[in-house]
This record gives C-alpha cells, structure tokens and sequence, in this order.
C-alpha cells in the first residue's frame, strides 16, 4: 500500500510539473507570424461588424442577372474559389468572396467575435449592402465544407434573402454550444497553437502534402503558396481555437432548407468528408447532385470545369 502511495505521489508531481511547464514554455519560443496585408488582392476590400474585421472580394460584371456568395470551409479562403469566378462572370453573375474570421486575411484577433451568430449576422449585413447597388433579388449560396452548415444557417435566419443552395462537400451540419470548449480559450494552449501553425505554415511540402490529402490528387505550388499565405498572419492559430471555442449558436431550420432549390456537389474520392455522410441529404426535396468520380473534398478547385458547368447551369434554370 504504501508503494501505491508513494508511486502515485511521483506521478502527480509528474504530471502537475509537465502540466507547468508546458504552460510556461510557449511564451519563451517566438511564433514568427507577421501582420497581414493591406491589400492582399487588387480587389480586396474590409468591413467591419461588431467589433470584427472581415475580409471579402467582389466581382461585378456588366450587367446583373444574378448574385452569388461563397462561402469556404475549415482552413480555406477566398483563394479556395479562384476556378469558378469566371463561368459565373460569363453569365451576368455578380459574385461575391467572403473569408470568415479566423481564416484568410479576416479579423484573427484576440477581440473579434468568432461565433456563428456574428458570421450570419455580418454575411447579412453585407449582402444588404450590395443588394443597395443592384435591383436583384435574391442570393444563391454557395459553402463548401463546412460552409455549407454557414450557408444553411444564413439562409434559415434570412429565407426571404436566399434564392437557392449549392453545397460542394459539406451540409448543414448542426452543432451545439458546450461550456466545455471554453477549455479551448486556456492562454498557454492559445500560444501552442500559434506556434505550432508558424512551425507548418513556412514549409511549402507540408501544406503541399495536406492539400494533395485533401485534393486526392498532387497539390501544384500555386496552390500552396496560396494556402500558406494565409496562415503566416499573426494569431492564425489561436483564432481558430477561439472560433470553435464559440461555436454553436446558431439554428437550422429544416422546413426552410427543404424549401429552397438546391444542388449538392461531391467528389466521390473524397476522404475527409466521406459521400455517405452527403448522401441522406441527395433525395431532399427540389435536391439536384452532381458527384464527381474521381474528385475529393475540393472539387471546385481539381475539377473546376465540372463544377462550374454544373452551378452555372443550375442556376441559369431558375430563371
């Protein structure tokens, strides 16, 4: 009994000094992440929206016959739908690229709201905003990944807003807020994980073997360095901690989502959300699919071609 004892004494003393250490050790090592660009594209341009900056580009062709959002998922950007702005240009489509916080050259920052109220709220706002400037009515959305839950939370908060649904890899997963991912807002876990996304985001082969994971196909560099680009900002970690610590708010309303025309895109090869999480989803009501043979979870960038023939088409029949 006593030996017992006096092994479990050394091993608490283990843990608690590792727990301390580890607590105190990120802010001895710098995370080498920098500010982020005034103007990373020609066409960036910001908002601000309770005490949040977001990041967004919009394309405005001629004439407007119709308006389209993007939306991306986990680690993506606006980068993420550089294929498919053209197609849609070429039909008279006013389109618009969002980075959510936490992502892209969106607010990163210790301050920024990163709930999914705030990002429905602000999406809201600015889609308001250019419907000022236009006589269409009526959005189509577009998600990807787990834009898809973002797309379906905005169009449920505002259905008279939304014309239809496109959901390339993701739907509308719903979630619910735990007082147990506050856990996540511990300081020094904060810190790891600064440090540890600037230890990834400088070298090129990783982010190379992450996206060709993702892709199921060999990433170029073009894509990469894109990718990188985005993670070298300063907090880039810790916001994304900070984002799924305020996760959950907000509702999905199923009857409205029914109620809309949708088109759900899947690459089949896809590993990281695999086509039989989508496929409950595939006979809904007013539902089209496109899946997508030899595609993985980015089919909007790997087989752009297909994915713009099927949104452009897809929209031009609501007419």
């Amino acid at each position: 009994m006593k030996t017992i004892k006096r092994i479990g004494k050394w091993l608490l003393i283990v843990v608690c000094s590792t727990f301390i250490l580890l607590s105190i050790l990120p802010y001895l090592i710098q995370d080498n992440l920098s500010e982020a660009p005034i103007k990373p594209f020609p066409n960036s341009e910001y908002f601000n929206f309770n005490n949040t900056k977001f990041h967004f580009r919009l394309f405005i062709p001629k004439q407007i016959k119709h308006k389209v959002a993007f939306i991306h998922g986990l680690n993506g950007s606006t980068f993420s739908f550089r294929n498919n702005i053209d197609s849609l240009l070429s039909i008279n489509t006013l389109v618009l690229l969002i980075d959510m916080p936490a992502f892209g050259y969106s607010d990163k920052s210790e301050q920024a709201n990163y709930s999914d109220t705030n990002k429905v709220q602000a999406i809201h706002f600015l889609l308001n905003k250019i419907d000022a400037l236009t006589n269409q009515n009526g959005w189509e959305l577009i998600g990807h990944s787990m834009g898809g839950s973002v797309i379906a939370q905005l169009a449920s908060a505002y259905p008279k807003q939304t014309r239809s649904l496109v959901f390339i890899d993701g739907i509308p997963f719903m979630t619910h807020h735990s007082f147990f991912q506050k856990i996540l807002l511990y300081p020094p876990l904060l810190k790891w994980a600064d440090i540890i996304v600037s230890k990834i985001s400088f070298k090129k082969n990783t982010v190379k073997k992450f996206l060709s994971s993702a892709y199921h196909k060999e990433a170029d560099d073009e894509s990469a360095e894109g990718y990188l680009k985005t993670f070298k900002i300063k907090n880039s970690g810790s916001s994304i901690f900070r984002m799924f610590a305020d996760i959950g708010h907000s509702e999905i309303n199923d009857s409205i989502i029914n109620s809309l025309p949708k088109l759900i895109i899947w690459g089949k090869q896809d590993n990281w959300i695999p086509i039989q999480v989508g496929s409950k989803y595939f006979n809904k009501p007013r539902t089209r699919t496109l899946l997508i043979e030899n595609a993985g979870h980015c089919p909007m960038e790997t087989h752009c071609n297909e994915v713009n023939h099927a949104i452009t088409n897809f929209i031009s029949k609501l007419d």
